[in-house]
């Protein structure tokens, strides 16, 4: 199902999605005023080590920062902790409309550690 989910996310937004070997996972896009005819809007890199539900799961907040990028207006001047939440809504909601049901417990759960995660971060840098 990873497979199929990445070739519906490479063939709707022109992206390479592709298995990396980092822990994490990553939207890394190209800078929209360097896009020429032919050329790729971004990648996004999944950890080859992660689980196959977390690959999906991962898959899809990528694409919710996806759908962020190119929605210009939404995304300016956005707090990091609201873009990563808006992101993790953003790309459940992406597979679900094409008729992918992932895991919700599973999708919030991770939701969840991320965010916290983030917090966490935000809370010792501001110490």
């Amino acid at each position: 199902m990873f497979v199929d989910l990445c070739d519906i996310v490479e063939d709707e937004y022109w992206v390479i999605v592709e298995e990396g070997f980092t822990e994490n996972s990553y939207w890394i896009p190209t800078p929209l005023d360097e896009i020429e005819e032919d050329e790729f809007l971004g990648a996004i890199e999944i950890s080859a080590e992660a689980e196959p539900l977390m690959k999906i799961i991962a898959l899809a907040h990528e694409v919710g920062h996806l759908i962020l990028h190119l929605e210009n207006g939404l995304r300016k001047d956005l707090h990091q902790i609201f873009e990563e939440a808006v992101a993790w809504y953003l790309g459940y909601n992406f597979f679900r409309d094409r008729g992918y049901i992932i895991d919700i417990e599973e999708y919030k759960k991770d939701a969840k550690e991320s965010l916290e995660k983030y917090i966490r971060s935000f809370n010792e840098e501001s110490e």
